[in-house]
């Protein structure tokens, strides 16, 4: 059951850590998300994220919100994709959605994309298997 809360050691927060992030970080796009993620090696601690809703394209802060709550709660519910391969490789990520789309989605359609962008995240946090020559 402790894989479906989000504590608040799971927000990112520090203003340097998110500077850090953008100045360091890779990222890549699952419309509407863009994801902006730094993989460290070292302590095991779950993924630290935020969320940016742009004001430039709502300016109303209820749309702001209803989107941030839908994008928390996608990731919410299936961070494991995302934990489990961290945990077995003993790193630690922060990571960064940022909103891209101006137009309201719903749940269901930002779910699908934060599934997609995890499961690419996942993938990139597996060693890549060394290629071994044939003789």
């Amino acid at each position: 059951m402790n894989n479906l809360t989000l504590p608040k050691n799971e927000k990112l927060c520090s203003r340097t850590a998110i500077n850090q992030l953008f100045a360091d970080g890779s990222a890549f796009i699952v419309y509407p998300l863009r994801i902006v993620y730094l993989i460290t090696d070292g302590e095991a601690t779950p993924p630290q994220f935020f969320i940016n809703i742009p004001k430039r394209h709502f300016k109303r802060a209820v749309k702001r919100v209803y989107l941030r709550r839908r994008v928390r709660e996608a990731y919410r519910l299936h961070k494991h994709i995302l934990t489990e391969p961290l945990a077995q490789q003993g790193k630690s990520a922060r990571l960064a959605f940022l909103y891209l789309d101006k137009n309201l989605n719903d749940y269901h359609f930002i779910e699908k994309k934060m599934i997609e962008a995890l499961e690419r995240l996942a993938k990139r946090i597996e060693p890549q298997q060394p290629d071994t020559p044939e003789s």
